[in-house]
């Protein structure tokens, strides 16, 4: 009998944000979906490890590192509100141009807006094939999906970009392998064009294609 190898998979989502503040943050609603669960993959065991981020520019360079460096993943999934309609596979993230304030307002943007601590290029791109995940989701169904080069240059992308680094920086040092990261953003409204049970199943399939 084969064994199967077990890899752990690292995925957010954001807390509500947004004036007046709503009560959901549709990211994570997908995202806690898969709290507590294994996904199978072919030849993997996949363990989730789901974590809710604030909306917070400080509070993401603290804390996306500290999850990093909490245990060996092989998968990383950041989901984030993005725009109606359909859902979006980005590749890549900037590290400068950072200018709108989050939930703690403009005392909390990062100086001279660049994501600070790496040094790392301007633009990071991350090592998934996003076409090739967008082709397998076609091919199941999930025809609202598109790859986009464009991850808004908010939170969002900020810790994409954080992400990213890390994989690129601390990674080798520890002796791994970059992890397969990938952010995804998801239409803020229910049900559009998918309802959140089905945007989980959708992440399912992701992950388990970046095992």
């Amino acid at each position: 009998m084969i064994t199967k190898a077990i890899k752990h998979a690292l995925l957010t989502g954001f807390e509500p944000f947004g004036e007046p503040r709503p009560n959901k943050n549709r990211s994570w609603e997908a995202i806690k979906q898969l709290e507590n669960t294994t996904i199978e993959s072919s030849d993997a065991t996949i363990i989730c490890h789901c974590y809710e981020l604030p909306v917070s520019y400080d509070d993401i360079s603290e804390q996306v590192p500290r999850l990093h460096q909490s245990q060996e993943f092989s998968i990383v999934v950041h989901c984030g509100a993005g725009t109606s309609g359909v859902v979006r596979l980005e590749k890549q993230a900037r590290k400068s141009g950072y200018s709108r304030s989050g939930n703690k307002g403009q005392t909390d943007i990062p100086v001279n807006g660049c994501v600070p601590g790496y040094r790392t290029p301007d633009v990071l791109t991350t090592v998934v094939n996003a076409e090739a995940v967008q082709d397998a989701l076609a091919d199941r169904g999930w025809d609202k999906v598109c790859v986009s080069s464009d991850a808004g240059q908010y939170l969002c992308e900020y810790t994409y970009y954080t992400s990213l680094a890390e994989g690129k920086e601390t990674y080798p040092g520890r002796g791994l392998p970059e992890p397969n990261t990938l952010f995804v953003h998801v239409p803020p409204q229910e049900s559009d064009p998918y309802d959140d049970r089905q945007l989980g199943e959708m992440l399912r399939e992701v992950i388990q294609r970046l095992a």
